[in-house]
């Protein structure tokens, strides 16, 4: 379903003072949210941690072809609680998603305006932690959720292996035989 842009985001979109920003959730055991602005924000009930410019997102490729373009999420400055989990958490294939959204000043108060938009989905594929003696820094390799599409089914078609999947079902039992049988193809009967 494609949701269509509100006129307040393209009015926003269009304006001289844009203000634009990213939203990033990873879904660890417990999940990190963080935004690229100050202070805390809520999004669809869910509260994005403000990390001013220690985030940041490599640019979302896309092609007109159906191909798998992965990004890059670079997080520097990070608390030590943050650095433990993700020394302890397996984070391969841990679902990211990626959001993009304006905010807008009035009244002396800043609002998102609309909702943000998904504009990534994918499988976190390696991690890598530099730190020295004064910060610590985190690059997150994520591949698109299109790489799903690349991987080998490991589907043999067999009796065995239908039913595996669906217990009693019948659909391959004769597959086994086939592999030796003699069909003439075209030639009348004798």
């Amino acid at each position: 379903m494609t949701r269509s842009i509100g006129t307040d985001f393209l009015a926003q979109l269009n304006s001289s003072e844009i203000q634009p920003f990213f939203a990033v959730s990873v879904g660890f055991t417990t999940p990190l949210n963080i935004w690229t602005g100050y202070n805390d924000i809520n999004i669809g009930g869910v509260t994005y941690i403000g990390s001013g410019n220690l985030l940041s997102v490599s640019p979302v490729d896309e092609s007109a072809d159906i191909r798998a373009n992965g990004i890059k999420l670079t997080l520097s400055g990070l608390d030590s609680s943050i650095i433990s989990s993700a020394l302890t958490e397996d984070s391969q294939g841990k679902v990211v998603k990626i959001f993009f959204g304006v905010l807008a000043t009035t009244d002396n108060r800043t609002v998102i305006v609309d909702t943000p938009y998904q504009t990534f989905e994918g499988f976190i594929d390696t991690m890598s932690i530099l730190e020295d003696s004064n910060t610590a820094q985190i690059s997150v390799d994520v591949e698109n959720k299109l790489i799903i599409l690349e991987k080998p089914t490991n589907r043999r078609y067999t009796d065995q292996d239908q039913k595996d999947l669906f217990a009693g079902d019948k659909g391959l039992e004769f597959v086994e035989s086939l592999q030796d049988k003699r069909i003439a193809w075209g030639a009348g009967s004798n």
